[in-house]
């Protein structure tokens, strides 16, 4: 199949939209004293959360799981089966029986613990998802593994960003204090390995139709590859840079992006909103009013917010916009919204990938 680079624009807005829609995003990659200062925040935080008691941690971990929704069951230690906790979500399109594993550990946690835990899951009859949790980070290779699977892996950056969305400040008290004494330089607490703090990008709208959200890793007008769409059928890039997540109730989607892990040679992503039509054949764009797209770029940092236009019913799929990096590694968002009829299978076919043809339904 030849792969067409020719970009589809439907229902885009009028010059008054668009200048009231210009708005811009910026994630900045510094070396300033306040972004150190962060970090050695953050330091100390996940400091605190691996000199916690084991099972006063996994406890925690129940805690945020209940806040965000679902019903907890705490495992007995003695036939956990490599299982912390058991938690069943409730969502009615995200939901079902989760198991979460949870490890504090200060270096990068190993691939074979990721894949020891896709055995737990493959043998465990009732669940229909794996969580690793952990106050360090992963690597590439792990974010490869669970590439399609049903596995999330949340880091230690990641962690922190969840309490402190669910309310857990007090965790924290003494990291956020900034105490003088040994604490305030960590001195006394574990060494641990930091994950960069990956941005969020929070997707809203009103009404009760049900959108995904995707992003493409680009060079250009062109995807890198198959593995560089992350939508609902594929969680994650190979090196975890860009991933879909769940537990941002304020939110209908969101995507973590960390933009300092990106590979070197990318210099656009794109973000694209789509009608589940697999599931709902007749779905079209008609329903996604008041969309916003929010940008928060850390845990300490306001949050930034691009109103755009809505939806119309000729479309499926409808191209939000894309963050540019600018020479000097700086990140830039611009609103450029394009409607596809054809979904999102148009919409990445416009960026260069090839999509197999689904195969005709058989006649009666």
């Amino acid at each position: 199949m030849s792969r067409s680079r020719k970009l589809h624009r439907v229902s885009n807005p009028d010059t008054t939209e668009r200048r009231a829609q210009r708005m811009l995003f910026r994630h900045l990659r510094d070396d300033t004293n306040a972004n150190r200062g962060r970090m050695a925040k953050r330091v100390r935080e996940l400091q605190l959360l691996l000199a916690m008691d084991p099972v006063e941690f996994e406890q925690l971990v129940a805690r945020l799981m209940e806040a965000m929704g679902m019903k907890v069951e705490l495992t007995a230690r003695s036939r956990d089966g490599g299982v912390d906790v058991r938690g069943i979500d409730t969502d009615p399109f995200r939901g079902g029986n989760v198991i979460v594993q949870v490890k504090r550990y200060r270096d990068t946690v190993t691939p074979s613990a990721v894949r020891d835990l896709y055995g737990t899951l493959q043998h465990d009859r009732a669940a229909t998802k794996a969580v690793l949790v952990t106050t360090s980070k992963f690597g590439p290779s792990s974010h490869q593994f669970v590439g399609g699977k049903p596995i999330t892996l949340i880091n230690g950056a990641e962690l922190v960003g969840l309490l402190k969305h669910h309310g857990f400040h007090e965790v924290f008290t003494v990291a956020e204090a900034g105490v003088d004494g040994p604490e305030a330089d960590g001195e006394g607490l574990p060494g641990i390995e930091v994950a960069a703090e990956p941005a969020r990008l929070l997707l809203h709208w009103t009404g009760e139709d049900e959108y995904d959200i995707a992003a493409l890793v680009c060079q250009g007008n062109r995807a890198m590859s198959d593995e560089h769409l992350v939508f609902y059928n594929n969680g994650s890039t190979p090196d975890g840079s860009v991933r879909l997540v769940t537990g941002y109730d304020d939110a209908n989607a969101c995507l973590m992006v960390d933009f300092d892990a990106l590979p070197a040679e990318a210099d656009r992503l794109v973000i694209i909103a789509a009608a589940d039509t697999e599931n709902h054949p007749a779905a079209t764009m008609a329903g996604f009013a008041g969309p916003a797209l929010i940008l928060e770029a850390g845990a300490d940092q306001p949050a930034a917010v691009a109103h755009l236009a809505d939806g119309a019913g000729t479309n499926t799929a409808m191209r939000l916009g894309r963050f540019d990096r600018d020479t000097d590694g700086n990140w830039d968002f611009t609103p450029a919204l394009a409607g596809y009829p054809g979904g999102l299978r148009q919409a990445v076919v416009a960026y260069g990938l090839e999509v197999e043809e689904a195969a005709p339904e058989p006649v009666g």
